[in-house]
């Protein structure tokens, strides 16, 4: 059986996406999405809705070994490293915790609807078709059908990937865990110290590429309901996953190669996205488009003599 391949190389569909993100259509939902979500980054700060963590020096902590503490405000999470005589802290208070929660249930509510709304904009530009502008991004606040499903998708591609990568990091840091507890000096340092250390490290990576990996596989979920808000939930998830079939190890190749993209989105706490989101997003649409033509038999060799797509049929 003859392997599938998209008509155009991942160069030409990111030019194409680069071009595009330009629009000013684009622009201005990207604007109203990015504007919240870096308003939301500031506010989460001022209340106090954050978790934190600090490096402290091991001789603060004496012979306290790492471990859950818990007290009347909160508990407190100690990780030993006996040899770098650091600690590494994370005091959580239930107030805090509180607010942490609260204060996620809230953007969500109001950043879901918002981001299928400007992805459906999205869309709506590469078709040349639908009403255009901020409008229609608020409309799926009232229509309670489109806003229900914003909600479930963005929690799964959110707080669902999150916890799955959070997991994954389980094993590594057990091993780092094992590496610090044998190894308090240089001078305790063995063969065994160095593959827990190198083996930690490893699981440590593979863990990062596994979530990274598993965003990829549901992303497409979201790409299908903002270009079929009619479609039911089950739809959505049926067609988002298989819109990617025979394509998801490319797709996933795709979506790294955007990797400093997101990197400096995370440096710049968002505000970057004003490029980063419609760019690897007009990218992502662009790419299942493709994959969708190349399953049904529609990019022949003599359309990788065109130009790239101007749009959806």
């Amino acid at each position: 059986m003859r392997k599938q391949r998209l008509a155009f190389s991942r160069r030409e569909l990111k030019m194409l996406a680069k071009r595009l993100m330009f629009h000013p259509i684009c622009m201005r939902v990207t604007l109203l999405l990015v504007g919240l979500q870096v308003s939301f980054v500031g506010l989460r700060y001022l209340l106090g809705a954050t978790l934190t963590y600090g490096v402290a020096s091991l001789a603060q902590y004496g012979d306290t070994v790492s471990g859950i503490y818990f007290n009347s405000e909160g508990f407190s999470i100690l990780f030993r490293m006996d040899l770098t005589q650091m600690v590494l802290a994370i005091p959580v208070t239930y107030a805090q915790l509180i607010r942490f929660v609260v204060f996620s249930v809230v953007v969500l509510l109001i950043l879901a609807p918002i981001r299928l709304g400007v992805m459906e904009q999205y869309w709506s530009m590469l078709r040349g078709s639908g009403e255009a502008g901020v409008r229609p991004v608020l409309r799926w606040f009232r229509q309670g059908g489109k806003f229900g499903k914003a909600v479930v998708v963005e929690l799964l591609l959110g707080a669902g990937v999150r916890l799955a990568g959070i997991l994954a990091t389980v094993p590594s840091l057990y091993l780092f865990y094992l590496f610090y507890t044998t190894t308090p000096s240089m001078a305790a340092y063995t063969t065994t110290s160095s593959l827990l250390q190198i083996g930690a490290t490893v699981l440590a990576i593979a863990a990062l590429v596994f979530t990274f990996w598993l965003h990829s596989i549901f992303l497409p979920v979201r790409y299908c309901l903002c270009a079929h808000p009619e479609y039911s939930l089950g739809q959505v998830f049926r067609r988002g996953l298989d819109s990617a079939k025979g394509f998801r190890g490319a797709f996933f190749g795709f979506r790294l190669s955007y990797i400093l993209w997101f990197l400096v989105s995370q440096v710049t706490y968002g505000a970057m996205d004003i490029f980063v989101t419609p760019y690897t997003s007009l990218g992502g649409m662009l790419f299942l488009q493709e994959a969708a033509r190349a399953r049904q038999g529609e990019a022949t060799p003599q359309q990788e003599e065109q130009d790239p797509p101007q749009g959806l049929e």
